[in-house]
């Protein structure tokens, strides 16, 4: 969101993906991050949809500039 302050974390490992067979309940993605805590991603379906999306189209873009290496 636009104008919203953000905080930066490195990513150290992916603990858990938890998702549910109910559509409507929400997905949770446990990072663990440098500190001494770990972040729960929670997102509903809507959105974990828009960042599979986002996420593939990074890779196939990923995947084109290695080859042209």
């Amino acid at each position: 969101m636009p104008g919203k302050p953000s905080t930066s974390a490195t990513v150290l490992d992916v603990l858990h993906v938890i998702i549910s067979e109910d559509p409507t309940e929400r997905t949770i993605i446990k990072l663990a991050i440098e500190g001494s805590t770990n972040v729960d991603l929670m997102f509903d379906p809507l959105t974990l949809a828009k960042l599979q999306a986002i996420l593939i189209k990074v890779d196939s873009l990923q995947a084109q500039a290695q080859t042209t290496q």
